[in-house]
């Protein structure tokens, strides 16, 4: 059986929920993660720019991942990933 594309403008009235933008964005961070890729900045800047969808055990997810990744990649990419690092541990302390 041969599968098709299907283009978001044939989803008949499907509005995106902020569950569904949540997970994209950790689905995301999940795949730039190791994989160096030139997108890192943009999804870094996403989850900080959208931070109000996180709760406290996605700040925790984030931690953990990011220091349990065994590369970060290049220089640039080490940089970005510790400054989202150190969003999500602010982010913790905030909620204590």
């Amino acid at each position: 059986m041969r599968h098709r594309k299907i283009f978001i403008h044939e989803v008949p009235n499907k509005e995106m929920k902020d569950g569904d933008i949540k997970l994209l964005m950790i689905l995301a961070f999940r795949y730039c993660l190791e994989r160096r890729t030139e997108t890192t900045v943009f999804i870094n800047n996403l989850i900080m720019e959208n931070q109000n969808m996180f709760n406290e055990n996605d700040w925790k997810r984030f931690v953990k991942e990011i220091n349990d990744a065994e590369d970060l990649g290049n220089p640039y990419e080490i940089q970005l990933w510790n400054k989202l690092l150190s969003f999500c541990q602010n982010k913790l302390l905030d909620k204590r």
